[in-house]
């Protein structure tokens, strides 16, 4: 039972395992999950919706799982009673009973379980006139973010700790980690005060939800969160809803989350995947592909990728970088800023830094290559102007045509044309200070897409953002692999191709290619080195490519929601 390389949990919410009167079916339901998915760590929920589990019940569920071999944890979730007019009721947590409420929900998990863990509905969206008294003159974001900093300390860890000294406290942080911040999501101070953190890796169709998530973050969050508190990150959760319209988007979030390098898939729920049709078929698709993973994890490296910088309580433009993911772009987020980085991608986020320019300046003084993104310069105005002549301004453009340069920026010598037109802003520069590499043709014009300049010894590159960031994916081929290049020169490995396909790289020569396009299709693999061969690790066979300039091209098919793993060797060791 169980995996090599990371382990299998599920939670238990109220409504799933309160009132069984037959142990019997339950326990032919939950055998079934453990056959398919080796789960091995059970979360049992005390709390949720105004549900409360008595003591009783809890120790007759305790006795029962622990007779099937498995670890126990507990589980809260702080959601109020539904109040009848949609969304979700987190606790107003300026009531002294609200307060007395939580504890008291505390203090029976803290005494019946070593460890629990709060589910992502610990956040605050109250404006009754109670909150607003009590926030005064400050704004939401800091009366909220001041309030949960306060609750975690006393209401839920000093509580939990009195009764139980030797008990765990884990905070599971959602996956909108861009709004956080406005929600009392305190994500620089609550790590300090709880004993570990989850990580919320569910994504959804960004298209037809009203979370703008794509694929990409179910990877991206993991490796953000785990700079936050390293080694400490216990965790990705994901859950089968609004994934019917294809399996595999359920198995995606599974795979970036161990991708990632998670140390437990965390399965939600267990009524969902034991007794309801719906995803009757979803437990033995993702036990297989856990399987899968394991088989080659263990050969993966530590995560690597261009530094992106996303401060404490910032926020930019919306979730971008999993954007830029999905156009093969491999990120390693941080919290703090990547001051030993060599290849850096700045977003909206990182500009809310009252430091940044000293920053960046000291990154590209040693020689780094900083790209920012067109909303960082908006965000930055005319502080900017240190590092490029380049101003945005309130101009638009409709774009499907482009033009680019194969010496610098002096001239064009290519062009290529897509059917999709995208609207992008408008960025003037000063001709011959500042280079353009990628333009979108106009009437009788041009517009920036990609703008270069050397600082010190470094480069710096504005990529422009449409306005829909999913137009990323509009960028033909070669407009991608312009930019892929300019930001990956000093990485070992990058993609040549359509969007919609992502890299994920790791510090051993390791990487991963796989591609979300509905379709098979071609796809270029560049190392950066000559003579060198790829091993696909889950096929056990080698893939030759051609040699030249300093590099090795490895044209290979991408099939739909298949992965590639590859380990690079040199002919000549």
């Amino acid at each position: 039972m169980g995996y090599k390389n990371f382990n299998s949990s599920v939670y238990c919410p109220v409504f799933s395992i309160a009132n069984i009167q037959d142990f019997t079916t339950f326990e032919k339901h939950f055998d079934e999950l453990v056959k398919h998915t080796n789960v091995g760590k059970v979360y049992l929920e005390t709390y949720r919706g105004g549900n409360m589990l008595i003591e009783e019940e809890l120790l007759k569920l305790k006795s029962f799982f622990e007779s099937k071999g498995m670890k126990l944890a507990g589980g809260i979730t702080t959601e109020d009673e539904d109040h009848g007019d949609g969304g979700f009721h987190p606790f107003c947590y300026t009531s002294s009973q609200t307060r007395e409420k939580l504890k008291s929900i505390v203090t029976l998990t803290s005494k019946l379980f070593d460890e629990f863990i709060l589910d992502d509905f610990y956040f605050t969206n109250c404006r009754c006139p109670r909150c607003i008294e009590t926030k005064g003159t400050r704004s939401w974001t800091q009366f909220r973010l001041d309030l949960m900093k306060d609750i975690s300390e006393n209401a839920i860890v000093k509580t939990a700790k009195e009764v139980n000294p030797n008990v765990k406290a884990i905070i599971k942080y959602p996956n909108w980690y861009e709004h956080y911040q406005d929600a009392g999501y305190n994500l620089e101070d609550e790590p300090l005060i709880f004993d570990y953190i989850y990580t919320g890796t569910e994504t959804r169709n960004p298209m037809y939800s009203q979370q703008h998530l794509p694929k990409y973050l179910s990877y991206f969050i993991v490796r953000y969160l785990e700079h936050v508190k390293p080694g400490k990150n216990l965790g990705g959760w994901f859950d089968p809803y609004e994934c019917t319209y294809n399996l595999t988007s359920y198995l995606d979030q599974a795979y970036l989350t161990l991708f990632a390098k998670a140390k437990e898939a965390m399965l939600f729920n267990l009524s969902s995947l034991t007794k309801d049709p719906t995803f009757h078929n979803f437990a033995p698709a993702v036990g297989r592909m856990m399987e899968d993973v394991d088989g080659y994890l263990q050969l993966l490296g530590t995560p690597t990728g261009v530094a992106t910088y996303l401060p404490y309580h910032s926020h930019g433009e919306d979730f971008l970088h999993n954007y830029i993911g999905m156009c093969g772009i491999p990120l390693d987020p941080y919290p703090t800023y990547p001051s030993e980085a060599k290849n850096i991608l700045l977003t909206a986020n990182a500009a809310c830094d009252p430091e940044i320019i000293e920053k960046v300046k000291k990154s590209l003084m040693h020689g780094a290559d900083v790209m920012v993104t067109s909303g960082f310069v908006e965000k930055l105005g005319d502080d900017f102007l240190e590092f490029m002549h380049v101003t945005y301004t309130s101009r638009k453009a409709l774009v499907n045509s482009y033009a680019y340069s194969p010496n610098g920026g002096v001239s064009y010598g290519g062009h290529v044309e897509t059917s999709n037109k995208i609207l992008i802003p408008q960025l003037e520069f000063f001709t011959n200070d500042v280079w353009e590499l990628i333009g979108g043709l106009g009437t009788d014009n041009n517009f920036p897409i990609l703008l270069k300049t050397k600082y010190g010894n470094g480069r710096m590159f504005i990529v422009t953002i449409p306005d829909d960031f999913g137009d990323l994916y509009n960028y033909p081929e070669t407009i991608l692999n312009t930019i892929r290049e300019s930001i990956q020169d000093q990485m070992r490995v990058r993609l040549q191709s359509r969007s919609n396909v992502t890299l994920f790289t790791y510090d051993n020569d390791t990487f991963i290619v796989r591609s979300f396009n509905p379709f098979i299709h071609n796809i270029s693999i560049v190392i950066n080195e000559e003579d060198v061969v790829l091993y696909d690790l889950e096929r056990e066979r080698e893939v030759t490519g051609t040699s030249i300039n300093g590099e090795t091209i490895f044209s290979v098919e991408a099939y739909p929601s298949t992965n590639m793993v590859y380990q690079i060797k040199r002919l000549n060791p």
